[in-house]
């Protein structure tokens, strides 16, 4: 019923190298993500133009269909790509994966809607880390079509169930939607996790 997208085929300006080279204690934190998902999905389609990145990970690798149109287009392209009625959508440069909270999710799904979102504490939409009907592919299509790309208002037009965050909050204490943009928050982070060591 539910397989998994990651996206990580897009630009990284301010990175300065592609996100699925992102290395966090030796190993490159998309592939540590991949472990944790393997325990939830049978199905991982990594949306990248890089399949030799993967190839010792048993996971779907697929290409852009809308080529450097950001993330609407990866999902796009991975819902193309899927077998089933509902996939979890992440990103390769987002390090604090939690299996329990993607289970949590999960047990909200509701047929009746194009999928469940996550809001922040201010009522924000977080596209990452939420869950897509199937069937948004051709909605999904039509929009890239016209170059209209903001996945929030994307959200707002379709018929999505809105978990506030009094509802996961307790799950945050990792801080889940956390995203690594820039070299200055990768090397914050990597300090962070030695401090942690130390602690």
């Amino acid at each position: 019923m539910i397989n998994c997208i990651i996206l990580a085929g897009g630009n990284s300006r301010r990175m300065t190298f592609p996100k699925e080279y992102i290395e966090l204690e030796e190993k490159y934190l998309v592939h540590n993500s991949i472990e944790v998902l393997k325990n939830i999905f049978e199905d991982i389609v990594v949306v990248s133009n890089n399949k030799e990145h993967y190839k010792d990970l048993k996971v779907r690798v697929v290409r852009d269909i809308f080529y450097k149109k950001g993330p609407m287009a990866g999902l796009h392209s991975g819902l193309c790509y899927s077998n089933s009625y509902f996939s979890f959508l992440t990103a390769c440069d987002m390090p604090n994966m939690d299996e329990k909270f993607i289970r949590f999710l999960i047990s909200k799904l509701d047929v009746n809607f194009d999928g469940i979102v996550c809001l922040s504490e201010d009522g924000k939409i977080l596209p990452m880390n939420a869950i897509y009907k199937n069937s948004l592919k051709e909605d999904l299509r039509k929009e890239l079509i016209k170059d209209n790309r903001k996945f929030v208002r994307f959200i707002e037009d379709n018929n999505f169930k809105f978990l506030e965050y009094k509802d996961w909050k307790f799950f945050d204490e990792r801080n889940m939607f956390e995203n690594l943009n820039t070299i200055k928050e990768l090397e914050e982070f990597r300090t962070k996790l030695l401090n942690k060591k130390k602690d």
